[in-house]
């Protein structure tokens, strides 16, 4: 059978042993043997991968290198126990007959909605706080969650650093490097990353929790989000060789198989290319080093980053939790509107747009506060000159230019007594 007309999915299995023995080493003896199509999985407790069609039969190769579908479960079940192994299998698929692979699924997703049902708004809290494992005791009799450490690339100013400081009550150091800037903070909270419109986007989020696997999250310009875990499948492994198997259709099957375990492929699909990513790239961060993929926990996740654009100084600096930069504190919202204002057009501003004339002016008159006073002193008198005008649209203009200039002025003189 070519493997064009191959359906199958994914399943997962694990192997124990009542003898101490190496069980995955035995187990991956024994799949080669049967030449099964198979991969382990090597990061925490070991897994095995192993294909099966929608009739419960697991997917292998004949002698010669062809796809073969007459390798039943119980079958593989059986040889296994030949050597000491009990194989788990999820899904039960060869007891359960044909259809079996879906029945289980249709099971799964049910007691899915139920539990979603019973426990959704919990289990939406521990989505959003990142993969944490079990808690420990001293964390488990507190209630308190684990901070995650949480890093943005994105094309926003100083503005949205300050808010997010805020609104999650903590620290946010705050870098720049060309149109990118980083924001990284620890927080327990749920939280959204906040945005003043496409032209801040993509943010790219990295959520490190303090066990378990860092994740990705990246929303695009049209609202599209996609996830990636790009240290998920790092150490997942092929049974076989795929450099000896002698059909090229075959080996291709495999090495696709085991390339898009990960996901990456459909949430690339679904973000679009949209914001100059790197399709190839994202895909070598996400894939098994054994395929070739970047090698490193900590280089796949900076080479995920790196691949939608951002420069790769400024994401070694991001996620380098050292601190640097500048740092915005909490410290109470009448304040933060006053530093906003502060910061005016030229903190608002997306980094994208930093060179659009209006906010170069802006720049310059920051940075020349006597001409920024002299131009707020002549709006000044223009509006105190039209508040006495006869007509009401003249009078309620000078009226808005004096309040715009006793404001300029007033932020004049903060920043004045700030140098």
């Amino acid at each position: 059978m070519t493997a064009p007309q191959i359906a199958f999915r994914i399943a997962f299995a694990s192997v124990d042993s009542v003898e101490g023995i190496d069980a995955v080493e035995r187990a991956e003896d024994v799949l080669r043997s049967e030449r099964v199509l198979a991969a382990v999985r090597a990061e925490g407790a070991p897994q095995l991968l192993v294909p099966v069609t929608d009739d419960g039969t697991v997917v292998a190769l004949d002698a010669e290198g062809r796809v073969r579908v007459d390798l039943s479960a119980s079958r593989l079940t059986a040889l296994f126990a030949a050597v000491g192994l009990t194989l788990h299998v999820d899904g039960d698929a060869d007891e359960r007959g044909a259809g079996g692979v879906q029945d289980a699924l249709d099971e799964h997703e049910e007691i899915d909605a139920e539990l979603e049902q019973a426990f959704g708004e919990a289990f939406g809290q521990l989505d959003d706080a990142g993969e944490v494992p079990w808690p420990d005791a001293e964390q488990e009799a507190s209630g308190d969650p684990e901070p995650v450490g949480v890093t943005e690339f994105s094309r926003r100013g100083p503005w949205a650093a300050r808010l997010t400081a805020q609104l999650l009550d903590t620290p946010v150091d705050y870098l720049e490097a060309s149109t990118w800037s980083m924001y990284r903070y620890r927080t327990d909270r749920a939280h959204g990353a906040v945005s003043g419109g496409p032209a801040d986007h993509p943010i790219i989020e990295v959520h490190v929790p303090p066990h378990g696997q860092a994740r990705v999250e990246v929303s695009g310009v049209h609202g599209r989000t996609a996830m990636f875990w790009p240290n998920a499948e790092r150490l997942t492994r092929p049974v076989l060789e795929i450099d000896e198997i002698a059909l090229p259709e075959s080996a291709e099957l495999y090495r696709r198989m085991l390339g898009e375990l990960d996901g990456s492929r459909e949430e690339l699909a679904d973000l679009g290319t949209e914001g100059g990513v790197d399709p190839d790239a994202v895909r070598r961060a996400c894939l098994p080093e054994a395929l070739g993929g970047v090698r490193g926990a900590d280089a796949r996740l900076q080479a995920l980053v790196v691949a939608f654009g951002v420069p790769e100084a400024l994401v070694t600096a991001g996620l380098d939790l050292s601190g640097g930069g500048r740092r915005f504190t909490p410290r109470g919202w009448p304040r933060l509107a006053g530093e906003m204002l502060l910061g005016g057009l030229v903190e608002a501003a997306p980094l994208v747009h930093r060179d659009r004339p209006l906010v170069r002016f802006a720049r310059f008159l920051r940075k020349r506060p006597v001409v920024d006073a002299t131009l707020s002193l002549a709006e000044l008198a223009v509006g105190s000159s039209l508040t006495g005008s006869r007509h009401r649209i003249a009078r309620g203009l000078g009226i808005l230019l004096v309040l715009d200039a006793v404001v300029d002025l007033a932020i004049w003189v903060i920043r004045i007594r700030r140098l």
